[in-house]
């Protein structure tokens, strides 16, 4: 049942027409009020008067019970794994139920991984190129040889250097990806284990 609190315009129509004023009215009352003497043109009107009071919802006292406290420990944990995941992969800093599920990196770690392999590109034309100039000129100064054999050892070693980088660096990748695998499978579980009360 809603109660309202008497405000003084209220309560000085209540002693005009000599009805026993208190701190609240409740709505049947107030209603009954208007039937009987008809104050105000209207009820919203007279209802206007006054401001409703607010209920005071009554706290549950029940026990927990050790399956509760059970499940909610198991869901703080599964909350802090998430929390994990989520600084380890970007991709999962959104949890909501219209999530892209299709992008697994964020734009950040894609423009970064650009960038990375951007320059290793560079850097293997690089020694590929250092190992071709120094084979044209060490064959011409050294060896004399003529300019079909200098071209074809310089081509030799300039694929031998090219296969090597980007075998070193695809077992590279390699290495990250099973280490990225690795500490994402891995759960850590904090317990409290003492307590020390200063």
């Amino acid at each position: 049942m809603t109660v309202f609190a008497v405000s003084s315009e209220l309560r000085t129509i209540f002693e005009k027409y000599n009805v026993p004023v208190k701190s609240t009215v409740t709505h049947r009352d107030l209603v009954k009020f208007y039937n009987e003497h008809h104050p105000t043109k209207s009820l919203m009107e007279l209802m206007r008067l006054c401001t409703i009071v607010p209920r005071e919802h009554p706290v549950s006292t029940v026990p927990k019970t050790p399956e509760f406290i059970k499940s909610m420990e198991q869901l703080r944990l599964k909350q802090k794994e998430l929390e994990y995941q989520k600084l380890l992969n970007s991709s999962l800093s959104f949890s909501t139920l219209y999530d892209n599920n299709d992008t697994k990196v964020s734009i950040h770690q894609q423009t970064k991984e650009a960038k990375s392999h951007l320059t290793t590109i560079f850097n293997i034309i690089i020694s590929v190129g250092s190992v071709v100039y120094a084979i044209w000129y060490w064959t011409e100064t050294s060896w004399k040889l003529a300019p079909s054999w200098r071209v074809l050892l310089c081509l030799f070693f300039g694929l031998l250097v090219l296969i090597a980088e980007v075998v070193v660096y695809m077992s590279y990748l390699n290495k990250i990806d099973s280490a990225r695998n690795t500490e994402s499978s891995k759960k850590e579980v904090k317990k409290i284990v003492k307590t020390i009360k200063l």
